[in-house]
């Protein structure tokens, strides 16, 4: 995952109000691996995305 390339390619700014503690860990998280915060969180939201396919509209396909 760390030889991965983020936030490559157009980026926009997003400004969110999160708890403390997890601001706390996301900079821990970002010393200990040597990523940036903002890569740390889009690979999380990129990870919630892709197992929520249901909040961006798009159904499983039955079978």
């Amino acid at each position: 995952m760390k030889t991965q390339k983020h936030n490559e390619g157009e980026l926009k700014d997003l400004n969110v109000k999160i708890e403390k503690n997890l601001v706390e860990s996301l900079d821990i998280m970002s010393k200990n691996s040597g990523l940036p915060v903002a890569d740390i969180v889009a690979i999380a939201v990129k990870r919630f995305r892709s197992s929520h396919a249901d909040y961006m509209g798009i159904l499983p396909k039955s079978e």
